[in-house]
């Protein structure tokens, strides 16, 4: 994979036979009887209890968080830039360049003033890994936490605000990880559209959508529907 290539769509990054052995060994495949490495891909069958009916068909195995570190840790990840863990699978994550980090770092830049303003406690923190599942370990570009210290991820419990600045992934980040977030009870969602000039927001998770949303151009200033007094503006962006 070229890593200094946009991502417009985005595949699962491939394991190798040596990965395979180590999660092996690590005992990662807990509760699948059968574990095959196919195309850089896994899949398995899962154990089945006496009473369950008898079914032998292979499904796609999830990794979880520890594996997923497990990989980080022993470099098998370095050639593929940075990744974040979503539903199970390790995803490259885009390059960012002018477009996409003009807007990420003034965003961040008006929210922490704007927190400041409030007097919030929230901190606001970029493109760390939040642990919001035992297979969801994604780095978005922007969180508002109440737990900005500590070991490891962010906790998915103290986020408030999830944003992201999507220059080529707008569909991904709509779909794929509004769902994520959703599933995780994060309040508040934003996807800050490079290209179309503005912002995505949602709000109101239950199940694994948002309820309520709204498209704010960039040019009308945001306003946070969870956080009171949150307000930022957006003009030239």
């Amino acid at each position: 994979m070229n890593v200094h290539a946009p991502i417009l769509h985005r595949d699962p990054v491939p394991l190798t036979v040596d990965d395979f052995v180590l999660l092996k060994r690590a005992g990662s495949f807990t509760g699948y009887g059968k574990v095959e490495l196919l195309d850089g891909e896994l899949s398995g069958v899962r154990l089945q209890h006496d009473d369950e009916p008898e079914y032998d068909g292979s499904e796609p195995v999830r990794l979880d968080g520890h594996a997923y570190r497990l990989l980080a840790d022993a470099g098998s990840l370095q050639g593929h830039g940075k990744t974040e863990l979503l539903d199970g699978a390790i995803y490259a994550m885009s390059p960012q360049y002018r477009p996409h980090g003009f807007v990420k770092d003034e965003i961040a830049y008006r929210l922490r003033r704007a927190l400041e303003a409030v007097g919030s406690s929230l901190h606001v923190a970029t493109e760390q890994s939040a642990a919001l599942s035992s297979f969801d370990e994604p780095q978005p570009d922007i969180m508002l936490t109440r737990e900005p210290r500590g070991e490891g991820p962010i906790p998915g419990a103290s986020i408030a605000l999830i944003c992201e600045v999507s220059a080529n992934t707008l569909a991904f980040d709509l779909r794929e990880k509004a769902r994520i977030y959703a599933q995780a009870g994060i309040p508040e969602y934003w996807v800050a559209d490079v290209g179309a000039k503005l912002v995505h927001q949602m709000w109101m998770p239950v199940g694994d959508r948002f309820t309520q949303s709204r498209d704010v151009p960039f040019d009308a200033g945001m306003e946070s529907t969870t956080i009171p007094g949150l307000t930022i503006h957006t003009v030239a962006l």
